[in-house]
């Protein structure tokens, strides 16, 4: 699309300097067709709202050569340029009123043509816009020329002062321009409010800014505090403050070198940016209390289910287990004993499996009788450290469940059972030599055993190639200090 642009500028360009100066006066009319290329070509650089303001700056300049009522045209998206630079909308009433009346001086010509409102317009651009060296610049052109007009009225520098106007506004341009497209101010603009923790972005605003000493504060307890707390001394000399409120309420500060943040547009991204921040810090805080409590919530569910089934098995033992005993006494012998042996032993069998009763005197020894049952032989390797009663719960049932496995579908010859503790972290592995191949979401067991570990922040793996055994690992945090 720049392309046609760039032809259509340089087409107007030669036509409105024939209709001006019908190819006579070399010395006028390419000075004068190339400040406006140089306007529409600035633009096109730059590209974005800004952009346009330039390429219509050029083309406002152009028509100027057709009728002398249109000579101050291209002030218009001029001064709408540099009131609203880096942006282009403005965002509060006085700001629509400077560049309403910008766009009215623009079409009245008596406004320019006089060198007193010229004057007092400029002053007021300057007001409004601040101390940008564009509108300086700007300011200063408007000034030479009626100074000029009013020290030599006979029109002896009105050439000397059009060729000053003129370089004038091709500096305006190009600095513009680049100020547009240089890394900086891009990282600023379009990509500091993805910024996430408010570290990042005193980090990312001092590189984008290229001011390695930027300080990013926010309100808290009266005062503008740092990422490390620190409170903020509002500064003097070079540096600046700019302020951002939320709400109408203080919010944050930013402390800068005066060359580095400067535009309204420029400024309300960097407040988009802080605002987005803490706001996102908050979020993340709750989230992260919230997936604590849920982790806190799983582990007291699971506890308290092996509490029950702790207690469901004593009751067993003591009630229903003690009497039928009791009772295959008085029996002694007979079909009816018989019987009743049976069920005690499905009885005595579904109470070890709703808590094994060898955990009452620690993890190695439960597993020793847990390996001594299985009818695969087991290979155990188990340091005797007490752990939690809830992980050592959780090791067993993964052992119980890993060896029931094996029994039944791995065809092995031999089992190993491995648990190493390295600080912070117990280590379980389970590996047989059988036919491997299992595949974890085809049972409910291992889900189950998956659960139970990432409960307690652990994690799970099962590696089962065909015809390399399988191998099930099993990694859990442990406290600092055990039970």
């Amino acid at each position: 699309m720049r392309a046609p642009i760039l032809v259509l500028a340089i087409v107007a360009g030669l036509a409105s300097e024939w209709v001006a100066y019908r190819w006579e006066q070399p010395g006028r009319w390419i000075p004068d067709l190339l400040t406006g290329l140089v306007l529409v070509g600035a633009g096109l650089y730059a590209r974005k709202a800004p952009g346009t303001l330039l390429i219509a700056t050029g083309f406002a300049w152009f028509a100027g050569n057709l009728d002398p009522a249109l000579w101050y045209w291209h002030r218009g998206p001029l001064i709408h340029l540099l009131l609203m630079f880096p942006g282009w909308r403005p965002t509060t009433r006085v700001g629509w009123a400077a560049v309403g009346t910008g766009y009215v001086a623009a079409v009245v010509q008596p406004v320019w043509n006089t060198d007193l409102a010229a004057v007092a317009l400029v002053s007021a651009l300057l007001v409004a816009g601040g101390t940008r060296r564009a509108a300086i610049a700007f300011a200063l052109a408007v000034y030479g020329g009626a100074a000029s007009r009013l020290a030599f009225p006979a029109g002896e520098v009105a050439f000397p002062a059009a060729l000053g106007y003129q370089a004038v506004l091709c500096g305006i341009a190009v600095t513009l321009a680049w100020t547009l497209r240089r890394p900086g101010h891009e990282a600023v603009t379009d990509q500091v409010i993805e910024l996430a923790r408010p570290g990042s972005l005193r980090a990312a605003l001092a590189e984008t800014l290229g001011d390695p000493g930027l300080r990013v504060g926010f309100w808290r307890d009266g005062g503008y505090l740092d990422e490390r707390g620190v409170l903020i001394a509002l500064p003097a000399g070079d540096l600046a403050t700019t302020f951002i409120g939320s709400d109408g309420e203080p919010f944050a500060v930013i402390v800068h070198d005066r060359a580095v943040l400067t535009g309204t547009s420029m400024i309300e991204a960097v407040g988009t940016a802080a605002r987005l921040t803490a706001v996102n810090a908050a979020l993340q805080a709750e989230v992260g209390a919230q997936a604590a409590e849920l982790v806190a919530s799983r582990r007291r569910l699971m506890v308290a289910a092996d509490e029950e089934r702790r207690h469901l098995a004593e009751r067993l033992q003591e009630g229903p287990v003690r009497r039928l005993t009791g009772l295959l006494d008085t029996l002694k012998s007979g079909r009816a004993a018989d019987h009743l042996a049976s069920t005690l032993q499905e009885l005595d069998d579904l109470a070890h499996g709703l808590h094994p009763r060898e955990l009452s005197g620690g993890l190695a020894p439960a597993l020793a009788a847990l390996a001594a049952r299985s009818p695969v032989p087991v290979r155990l390797n188990a340091s005797p450290e007490p752990l939690p009663a809830d992980i050592e719960a959780a090791v067993y049932f993964v052992c119980a469940e890993a060896l029931a496995n094996v029994a039944k579908h791995a065809a092995a010859s031999t089992v190993s059972i491995t648990l190493t503790r390295h600080d912070a972290e117990l280590s379980l592995s389970v590996h047989d030599d059988g036919v491997g191949g299992a595949d974890p979401s085809q049972g409910s067991g291992l889900r189950g055993l998956s659960d139970r570990v990432e409960t307690f922040g652990g994690r799970l793996s099962v590696d089962s190639a065909p015809g390399n055994g399988t191998r099930l690992v099993a990694e859990i945090p442990v406290a600092d200090e055990p039970r």
